[in-house]
């Protein structure tokens, strides 16, 4: 089966920020500023970080891990609304520029470090966290496995499991598949991607709740948050087709087991 070059995805989303950005920005009279910023409505943050990025009461985030963001919206508004220090790993060489200049306050303070995502194997992103593996408080990506085939996400669930600490919580969107704005998403998609292709594209990649609750379980983790978007209940403005999870990690065991085996050390 082919599969998109990482330098064809990276290229993918720098010519966004590059050629198509400016167009938009300017159809929309500079409204947005940052690249992204127009994907989702100012209520549909709001929301989302309600849902999925909320510290447990008397318990305030102090170390965050951030996977794709962009240009930093909600790490923006995960800097001002904690004093968090946050590592934010990002494909894009462009996006993690503009993610810097929008937040250079705290890169300059150090409370941010934007680095490129440049792992090959399966411990790479622990290696690239360092001292901070198994002191994590929150590890987070919004619509980032959306886009990546499941075996591809594992590996950041796995990475997860091995840089929280226990109490610590993991949250992200995935592909719901339970929905019906999921379901229309699936047909829209049926029609302009295919399988065979080598071309990146913004296809879902689509999950069940009963499927990421087994596999959650399996990696030590406790379920506490588990949502569709607009039509899987009272959330607040949702995006559609996503299911919101927030997790606990009870359990390391489980998700240390896998990392050394899939490190080959077992």
């Amino acid at each position: 089966m082919p599969s998109v070059d990482v330098q064809d995805m990276r290229a993918f989303f720098d010519d966004y920020v590059v050629r198509d950005f400016p167009g938009r920005r300017a159809a929309d009279g500079a409204k947005f500023q940052w690249p992204g910023d127009e994907w989702v409505t100012a209520e549909v943050r709001e929301a989302t970080y309600s849902t999925l990025l909320e510290p447990p009461p008397g318990q305030p985030w102090r170390s965050i891990v951030e996977i794709g963001p962009g240009s930093g919206k909600y790490t923006e508004m995960l800097l001002d609304r904690s004093m968090a220090k946050l590592i934010a790993f990002e494909l894009s060489p462009a996006l993690l520029d503009s993610m810097n200049q929008r937040c250079a306050t705290a890169v300059a303070s150090g409370r941010l470090d934007g680095r490129p995502i440049d792992w090959t194997s399966n411990d790479g992103l622990l290696s690239a966290i360092g001292p901070a593996v198994g002191t994590v408080d929150l590890f987070f990506a919004v619509d980032v496995f959306l886009m990546m085939d499941f075996q591809s996400t594992l590996a950041y669930l796995v990475s997860a499991a091995n840089s929280l600490r226990v109490g610590g919580r993991f949250a992200a969107t995935f592909g719901d598949a339970d929905t019906q704005s999921g379901w229309d998403r699936m047909i829209r998609d049926t029609g302009r991607h295919s399988a065979f292709s080598l071309q990146p594209d913004t296809r879902f990649h689509w999950l069940s709740k009963s499927f990421l609750d087994d596999v959650f379980t399996r990696l030590g983790f406790r379920i506490l948050t588990s949502v569709s978007g607009p039509d899987g209940g009272d959330h607040g403005p949702l995006d559609i087709a996503r299911r919101y999870i927030v997790a606990e990690l009870v359990d390391p065991a489980p998700g240390q087991a896998l990392r050394r085996q899939l490190s080959g050390e077992t």
